[in-house]
């Protein structure tokens, strides 16, 4: 008979003896800082046995794959820590696109799909698991039962009749932080989920190929400890279309148009672009940079030096700063806690308003496109909390984004040691 995903099939998934694991690899490029530089330090310690899964955006997969004939447990548990909302966890499959098991996080908690020649099922619920706190996830199948426990509290109960007669043979491809390539389904969630996994025992099986892979790869660990944010690594940027922060405005409002950014910073480096606007002829439009040289945020508008605010003595204190753009009346107002600068920028407001709805605007955090010569140097290195017309920033939204970005994790502070 055949081997079916379901309920009473979940806990095979990493039954083997003989291992086969693949990855694609994904080191971060990233320049080293002098200590003149340093803005703040960061913990960057990543443990050997911590597993980054948030790298499916960029290729970097861990394929494993499993002899069915090896099963000899019906257990699994993990822990996993992460501050992002939606993603894959894991993804396998046994015989093509009808037999398959998907589990992730949507909307901060559990959510497991199966597909199978019975059913197709999808089951949502539990503890809040996005807080950035570890939690210990156990799955057990008994009597047909699926039993899913959250830091040893039953939140998931479910029962489904299968074929008791399984022969158990063929292999099983297990994706982990995504599907695999060229897979024809349609999920309704945002893959790639910024998480890490730690203390795995997959139905009491070891797993020493995927204990190498993690130690010989940078790009497959987490760091020791993490802050809610956006971790930029001083290369690469994020790429937005406009669209994704235009309000369904009535005429009325849309006379009084207004365009509001707040930047909550913990830079490693007191350099590079936070905020860029380009219009569809990539021409750089409006940008927000820090500027280590002047010691002062620098604003440029329509083409030309707008001016520049000093940058907040706590800058560099290791807690998140926050500072404000607002435009409208066509006026422009950046400020600080304790500054702020007013611009009169009446000759150009109507055109960025204009440009700002207008397909193919794009919006940038974190540097400037890879192709302009200016963007070597434009990159920013740090933690950042962006919100948009009012609206959190999801990084995981992006058009583009560089692989080396954490869409909502950050190293803690070193000085500190304050994190999850």
């Amino acid at each position: 008979m055949k081997v079916l995903f379901g309920a009473g099939f979940l806990l095979i998934l990493l039954v083997h003896r003989e291992q086969v694991t693949e990855a694609v690899s994904l080191e971060t490029n990233k320049e080293t800082d002098t200590a003149e530089d340093v803005c703040v330090a960061v913990d960057d310690s990543k443990p050997s046995d911590f597993l980054y899964i948030g790298n499916g955006s960029s290729g970097a997969i861990p394929v494993l794959h499993f002899k069915l004939s090896e099963i000899i447990s019906f257990e699994s548990q993990f822990e996993l820590r992460t501050f992002d909302p939606e993603g894959i966890i894991f993804f396998a499959d046994m015989g093509g696109e009808h037999n398959w098991f998907l589990l992730a996080l949507r909307k901060h908690y559990l959510e497991m799909q199966f597909l199978n020649d019975l059913s197709q099922t999808v089951i949502t619920g539990g503890a809040l698991i996005s807080d950035g706190e570890w939690k210990q996830i156990y799955i057990a199948n008994l009597n047909s039962t699926l039993i899913v426990t959250v830091n040893k509290e039953e939140v998931i109960k479910y029962h489904q009749q299968l074929e008791k007669d399984v022969e158990g043979k063929g292999i099983m491809r297990i994706g982990i932080g995504a599907v695999f390539p060229n897979n024809n389904l349609k999920l309704t969630l945002n893959p790639p989920l910024d998480g890490c996994l730690r203390n795995w025992d997959w139905v009491r099986q070891e797993t020493p190929v995927l204990n190498r892979l993690i130690e010989s790869s940078e790009s497959q660990r987490c760091w020791k400890s993490v802050v809610p944010g956006s971790y930029f690594p001083g290369y690469g940027a994020a790429q937005f279309e406009s669209h994704l922060f235009i309000d369904n405005l009535s005429m009325k409002e849309t006379e009084n148009w207004n365009l509001t950014v707040e930047l909550s910073l913990r830079p490693v480096v007191a350099n590079g672009i936070l905020f860029a606007i380009l219009d569809l002829k990539n021409n750089l439009s409006f940008s927000i940079a820090l500027n280590d040289t002047q010691q002062a945020f620098t604003l440029t508008f329509a083409g030309k030096d707008l001016g520049s605010l000093r940058f907040p003595p706590e800058l560099c204190s290791g807690e998140f700063q926050v500072q404000q753009l607002i435009l409208a009346n066509k006026r422009l107002v950046f400020k600080s806690l304790e500054d702020e600068v007013i611009w009169n920028v009446a000759d150009d407001f109507e055109a960025l308003q204009a440009m700002w709805d207008q397909p193919g605007t794009t919006v940038y955090l974190g540097g400037l496109p890879d192709w302009d010569p200016a963007a070597v140097n434009s990159y920013y290195h740090g933690c950042m909390r962006v919100k948009i017309q009012g609206n959190r920033v999801d990084v995981d939204t992006a058009k583009n984004k560089y692989g080396g970005i954490r869409s909502h994790s950050c190293p803690a502070n070193l000085q500190r040691g304050v994190g999850k």
